[in-house]
Parts: C-alpha cells; sequence; structure tokens
C-alpha cells in the first residue's frame, strides 16, 4: 500500500481513486464497477475524483513494480472462467 498511497498524497485522492483510474486505464478494460455504499459512509464524492486526474508514466512504472512480484493466478488457480462460457 505505500506505493500506492504515495501516488493517491501526491494526486490529492484516495487509494481507492488510484486503483479505479489503473484499472480503468487498462487498454481492455470498457468499464469498472465501483461500490458506493449509503448510509453511514458514503463514497459518492470521493469516486467522482477518480476521474479528475491522470496516472503519469512514472506513476505506472511504480505500480508495475509492484505487479510484477504478485503472484500469477492463472498459474495458481488456472482459468476460472470455464463455468462462464
Amino acid at each position: 500500500m505505500t506505493v500506492v498511497n504515495g501516488i493517491a498524497e501526491k494526486h490529492q485522492v484516495s487509494i481507492a481513486n488510484v486503483g479505479v483510474r489503473y484499472v480503468v486505464d487498462r487498454p481492455a478494460v470498457a468499464g469498472v464497477i465501483v461500490g458506493a455504499r449509503l448510509g453511514i459512509a458514503q463514497h459518492l464524492a470521493d469516486n467522482v475524483r477518480t476521474f479528475g486526474f491522470a496516472l503519469d508514466d512514472g506513476d505506472l512504472r511504480l505500480i508495475e513494480a509492484v505487479l510484477v512480484k504478485s503472484r500469477d493466478l492463472m498459474t495458481v488457480i488456472g482459468d476460472c472462467g470455464d463455468e462462464y462460457r
């Protein structure tokens, strides 16, 4: 979280904003479903902030340096999409 938190602070947005921005900017992604709870903790205004900034090349390099350390889920669990085909 330290890397993403640093990027969030740089852009003055939340960690969630950085995560959504990163995912929605991927070439194969057409949209992102973001949960917005009603009641005590509404995040509507925060979610809108996702579209008010852009990740720069430096941000992307930092995020991708963390992602290469993650486990390859295709190797760990295999293709779990067969039940949807």
